[in-house]
């Protein structure tokens, strides 16, 4: 009876532990959006921490969409590379707002790995959200000006990297960008193989088998900025259809 109670609490000191660990290992990196007001003034502050044992190369971009009572609009969006060290906590940026009671404001922070461009940690703040609410079709259009183009690489292999190295530097010419992110990630197959998923508002809007043949990539991304197109038109279509 002893040995069989001594071996249940081993088992759950064991679960315990890799609970622990497992929610250590899924936070390394934490980005964290402060807020507090100070002299009628609200501050906005970016801070990210570093819970791994490595040396960190990142970037971050902070945008702020406010919008005031009478319906005007300003955003604010600071961006840069930085380097944070192993238990550190830094702050990568500050805003100061004026903001009313009839205000409406949103921030997001995005952090992401200086190399890979890989999407690594996020946090937003919403401050009377329901403002926002009530002018949907409007304010959903204005807000995301300041996220228009940010795409994010979540590939793995050499071929889906050199996939959307091309993606990259022909979406970021284009003069009309939708309003969501565009996430380009990859899922492995048998053999060498792996497919590459082109996401919107996490819908999967076209897909391919990889392939290395330059050519076969070219044609890839021919065919992934058609079908972003053609998304990003029929979501504006049902859109507009809803704004009276």
């Amino acid at each position: 009876m002893m040995k069989t109670l001594y071996s249940y609490l081993i088992i759950t000191l064991f679960i315990l532990l890799s609970v622990c660990v497992y929610g250590q290992e899924d936070k390394k990196i934490v980005a964290k959006i402060e807020s507090e007001v100070v002299e009628k003034q609200l501050k906005i502050k970016a801070l990210i921490t570093n819970n791994s044992t490595t040396y960190q190369e990142l970037n971050y971009l902070f945008v702020s969409i406010k919008r005031g009572g009478n319906g005007n609009l300003s955003n604010n969006k600071q961006n840069a590379k930085f380097s944070i060290n192993p238990g550190e906590t830094k702050t990568l940026s500050e805003m100061n707002l004026n903001l009313d009671k009839k205000d409406a404001m949103k921030a997001f922070l995005y952090i992401r790995d200086e190399q890979t461009q890989k999407l690594i940690t996020k946090d937003s703040l919403e401050i009377n959200q329901n403002f926002f609410n009530k002018k949907v079709s409007t304010v959903e259009k204005e807000e995301a000006f300041e996220l228009r183009g940010l795409t994010f690489d979540e590939t793995k292999s050499k071929v889906g990297k050199d996939f959307y190295d091309l993606f990259y530097m022909q979406y970021s010419q284009l003069p009309d960008k939708g309003n969501s992110a565009v996430t380009i990630s990859e899922l492995p197959m048998r053999g060498t193989s792996g497919q590459i998923n082109i996401q919107i508002d996490d819908k999967v809007i076209y897909s391919f088998i990889t392939n290395p043949n330059e050519d076969f990539l070219k044609e890839q991304l021919t065919n992934t900025l058609r079908y972003i197109k053609d998304f990003n038109a029929k979501k504006n279509l049902i859109k507009n259809e809803f704004i009276y």
